[in-house]
């Protein structure tokens, strides 16, 4: 399958995932490729435990945690994620946002909030996100979390 394709393919998967926000995250200091990964998986780890507890997070690894579909850009400058998130049943749109915002500037030890470094947004079109979101790289699948049964009507 060539490259056009398969963007293609993943663009209508993420469209039928329904996901509800579109986060930009950045940092201030250049990180590579696997380093950003790392840091999305620590993220959204400390996010999940703090929401459902370590025990019930450890115990329930594939009911309990956040549905989002990460796309790391950039190669050793500029490295940042676009993330597709799915709101937790029980929260807003805006509860999410402020969550995940408050985890990655703990996570980043960032006394003053940037707007460049943590940018979210509630999806209006789906399509168009998920093009812009895989315009030139594809999802990493360490980071992302979508269950097996998310494909279900």
């Amino acid at each position: 399958m060539n490259e056009y394709k398969l963007k293609e393919a993943y663009a209508e998967w993420i469209n039928k995932q329904q996901f509800n926000l579109f986060i930009t995250l950045n940092t201030e200091n250049e990180l590579t490729n696997e380093q950003m990964s790392k840091l999305m998986r620590k993220l959204f780890y400390k996010t999940e435990c703090d929401v459902f507890g370590y025990s019930n997070r450890e115990k329930y690894r594939n009911k309990l945690r956040i549905k989002r579909a990460v796309v790391i850009e950039g190669d050793e400058k500029r490295t940042h994620a676009h993330i597709q998130v799915k709101t937790l049943e029980g929260f807003t749109n805006e509860q999410m946002i402020e969550l995940l915002k408050l985890e990655y500037m703990a996570l980043l030890k960032t006394k003053k909030e940037k707007s460049f470094i943590f940018h979210a947004t509630q999806i209006a079109n789906r399509d168009a996100v998920s093009r812009y979101t895989l315009k030139k790289d594809v999802i990493d699948l360490r980071s992302s979390f979508i269950s097996k049964h998310s494909n279900k009507q």
